[in-house]
């Protein structure tokens, strides 16, 4: 499709960038009248406000071979019946049943609170596009390239969205809301992308993306696109990522509690990277998880970034982030971390190339938790750092204050370096610290204005344990 769409009633609305091709960059602004809660970083998540036009029925913007026009439901079943691919269904205002639309076969209302479809599944083809409607699920059967815009998907006992194995789909502009499991659901997908969506109160995770294969190398890894999404109060995990390849451009993960619906009381993390996923996410906020805020796991990620709304934020996590086995790289820059209970930055498992530069991590609580060790149990902790034994990092450029217990823990033999690292806020007093080491081990070099190291001297200060990483195979 050539050009760009504008569509206006009152604000102007731009949100078809990863539709339309040729429109190229848009300075973006959250129109007057967007909901505080939609707001991310200048953008407004959702669904518009506005009709996608002023008549009844709309097909600006969409490339059809052919309309057919339905103003009933049995109407509605008989185009879709008659359909063939690069039709399109016109609604008019009203509610209709459950539909099943022909491989390329494009639906369309005039808005999410005009029109009402009880259920919508695609088919296996290319190009549908599903828009300006209200229905409690999207069900894609191996189409691609799908379009879903101006859709607000609401109530479903199951999930909300899903997308079986070699489909893809652009989720523009829409609401997913209040599912009975997950908010968006994709195995083997071959690409799922978002741009201005919210996803909130899921009973399970908001968004699940996965390969079936151990460690998939493209084409078999999903690709996730985010752009100025949120999720926000799903259960179990916020944003969960196993064998994807993500690139994430504005993303908030709010409020993730543990499981109530199904998996009664587990988890709660904000953002899981597990599994061989390679993720690169700038202007991130993951804040008020019951778990942890970022897991990464057997994966690759580069997170944070010096530009414009390219920061991240880890507030109010119980435990902040947790890097765990990393193989060969981790990066986190240009973050915020505080408030977490427990810990801020942990680093486990014999991780290798874990980069933290110009970060801050401020006002870690105590938390009791499960510990690591001969005394393994559940221990009161509070530590601005973590590091343990047989992981290698290079840490520079990083301020630690008001941590309740340590500021900077070693816990064993390490490898890597430490600089430029600022101890404020009563921290300084507390100094880094490294215990269960033997005189002559491994050490990280100390460089540039950052404290020396300090042996515990007998005393044990509390190694909190990793949390299990989700399962990958929980009921949809």
């Amino acid at each position: 499709m050539q050009g760009c769409i504008a569509f206006a009633k009152g604000i102007v609305l731009i949100g078809w960038l990863a539709w339309i091709a040729g429109c190229g960059a848009v300075e973006v602004r959250a129109p007057l009248g967007c909901a505080t809660e939609n707001e991310i970083r200048g953008a407004c998540a959702g669904v518009p406000q506005a009709a996608v036009c002023d008549d009844d029925t709309c097909t600006e913007g969409v490339a059809c071979t052919d309309v057919a026009r339905a103003g009933s439901d049995a109407e509605l079943q008989a185009a879709a019946a008659e359909a063939m691919p690069g039709s399109c269904i016109a609604l008019a205002p009203g509610a209709y049943g459950a539909v099943a639309l022909p491989g390329g076969v494009s639906l369309l209302g005039r808005a999410a609170d005009d029109v009402a479809v009880e259920e919508v599944a695609l088919g296996a083809g290319e190009g549908a596009v599903v828009r300006g409607l209200t229905t409690s699920s999207v069900h894609l059967r191996g189409a691609t390239e799908a379009k879903i815009a101006s859709v607000r998907v609401r109530g479903s006992a199951g999930s909300a969205v899903i997308v079986e194995p070699r489909s893809s789909v652009a989720v523009i502009s829409s609401t997913i809301e209040g599912a009975g499991r997950y908010g968006l659901f994709a195995v083997d997908a071959l690409a799922v992308s978002l741009d201005r969506v919210v996803i909130a109160g899921a009973g399970g995770p908001g968004l699940w993306v996965q390969s079936s294969s151990e460690c998939a190398a493209p084409p078999a890894q999903p690709a996730l696109d985010v752009k100025s999404s949120i999720v926000r109060e799903s259960h179990i995990a916020g944003v969960a990522l196993f064998g994807a390849k993500a690139s994430i451009e504005g993303l908030d993960i709010l409020a993730t509690a543990p499981g109530e619906a199904f998996e009664t009381g587990r988890h709660g993390g904000g953002l899981t990277i597990a599994r061989c996923s390679d993720v690169e996410a700038k202007g991130l906020r993951v804040h008020d998880s019951t778990s942890y805020g970022v897991l990464a796991f057997r994966s690759k990620a580069t997170l944070g970034g010096a530009g414009p709304d390219e920061d991240v934020e880890i507030h109010r996590n119980v435990m902040g982030l947790l890097i765990r086995n990393i193989p060969e790289s981790f990066l986190i820059e240009d973050a915020q971390l505080d408030e977490n209970e427990g810990f801020a930055i942990g680093i486990f498992g014999a991780s290798r190339g874990v980069v933290i530069r110009r970060c801050r991590v401020s006002n870690t609580r105590l938390k009791t938790l499960p510990t690591l060790g001969t005394e393994a149990g559940a221990e009161d902790v509070g530590h601005g750092l973590v590091w343990t034994a047989e992981s290698e990092a290079t840490i520079s450029d990083l301020i630690v204050s008001g941590s309740a217990l340590a500021s900077v823990l070693i816990d064993g033999e390490v490898t890597g370096m430490l600089r430029n690292v600022t101890l404020s806020g009563g921290d300084e007093a507390r100094g880094i610290l490294q215990q269960n080491f033997t005189r002559g081990g491994s050490q990280p070099r100390v460089v540039e204005a950052t404290p020396a190291l300090q042996a515990t001297e007998g005393e044990r200060y509390p190694v909190p344990a990793p949390p299990e990483v989700l399962p990958e195979d929980l009921a949809r």
